[in-house]
């Protein structure tokens, strides 16, 4: 883990520039992707109801698992070795053995399930299903422990892993739901911007959780010790796409123009403050590595990702993917990074 590198080890490897290795056909466009840096596995949506299983050492696609009816989103519990994948249209989460690559189970839960997240240190995953209700899933047996009836339309989910505290954001009231995942209640839920449709981005060092509004001018902080009213973090811009270095208190916000170039904006953890405003391709996914520091974005559009310095936010390189740079996942432990792209995948490199 990065926290345990001697300043020398991730000096040497910020200053290596990434490179792309090896482009991976697959057999569809690649969706939502995700690692398990434990077994050096990769797992991929595509083709509206196929997860597909990528070894990591030798780049080889080892199986496409058949899912349920509208495979949308994926979570890895890296501690059981089990992948869970939302089911949109069957109102089910299959549970995929990571051992065997294949559907141990489906689980039913609400209409429509859509964002999703796992505590590892409890087993526990929670499902946001757009219909009004979360889902909280136990992950030894299997079955839905608790059904919360929020509301409006639940969407994406983010766990604080040393807190035990489940963020969920609503898009029809504009909020997000605190749910304590030892009471397995919801302790609050607290207005924020228009349209939370984004993963909300979650420091566990400051415990500060950062909300990304996709129709609205700013991004909402909330303090997760007081759980007092979101602090609005003026942008200017709607924004796109949110993540965060824990190790630098950097906090990237993407914000997609309707016209001319897209932004990113470098906001200062401790301060709340931008500090710097890049422009980027319109439409962009984005990444940090934060062993690195290097952020990657994206182009969705065209062939183009781009890769930054976290420490100077000047731009270091451009790689060449295959087209539509799309949905990225870190291997924190091989320092790769997977770019689903239409039809393949672009393994890069990333330091040594």
């Amino acid at each position: 883990m990065a926290h345990n590198r001697d300043s020398h080890t991730l000096a040497r490897l910020s200053q290596t520039l990434p490179q792309v290795i090896t482009i991976v056909k697959v057999a569809g466009d690649v969706g939502d992707i995700q690692t398990n840096s434990v077994t050096n596995r990769v797992y991929f949506v595509h083709s509206e109801n196929q997860v597909g299983v990528l070894d990591g050492k030798t780049n080889k696609v080892l199986r496409n698992v058949k899912a349920g009816d509208g495979t949308t989103f994926l979570a890895v519990n890296s501690r059981t070795n089990r992948i869970y994948a939302t089911n949109f249209r069957d109102a089910t989460v299959s549970v995929i053995s990571g051992k065997t690559n294949s559907v141990l189970t489906a689980v039913p839960v609400g209409l429509r399930p859509f964002g999703l997240g796992i505590h590892r240190g409890s087993n526990r995953i929670y499902v946001a299903n757009t219909s009004g209700t979360i889902s909280v899933i136990d992950g030894s047996t299997s079955r839905v422990l608790q059904t919360l009836r929020v509301g409006g339309s639940p969407a994406m989910v983010s766990v604080n892993q040393r807190t035990n505290r489940i963020y969920v954001t609503n898009v029809s009231s504009d909020s997000v739901h605190v749910i304590d995942g030892k009471t397995l209640q919801v302790v609050k839920t607290i207005k924020v911007g228009r349209n939370p449709i984004i993963k909300p981005a979650i420091n566990s060092v400051t415990n500060r959780i950062y909300l990304a509004n996709n129709l609205s001018r700013f991004t909402s902080l909330i303090h997760g010790r007081t759980l007092g009213k979101s602090i609005p973090i003026q942008l200017g811009s709607r924004q796109s796409e949110i993540t965060l270095n824990p190790l630098t208190n950097r906090i990237y916000v993407t914000s997609a123009q309707q016209e001319g170039s897209g932004k990113l904006f470098v906001l200062n953890g401790q301060t709340n403050k931008i500090v710097k405003t890049l422009k980027i391709p319109t439409f962009s996914s984005i990444l940090v590595n934060p062993l690195t520091n290097h952020l990657f974005v994206g182009d969705s559009e065209e062939r183009n990702l781009f890769v930054y310095s976290g420490r100077t936010n000047t731009r270091l390189t451009k790689l060449r993917t295959r087209k539509s740079a799309g949905n990225m996942a870190l291997n924190i432990r091989t320092n790769r990074i997977y770019v689903g792209n239409m039809g393949t995948i672009t393994v890069v490199q990333d330091g040594i």
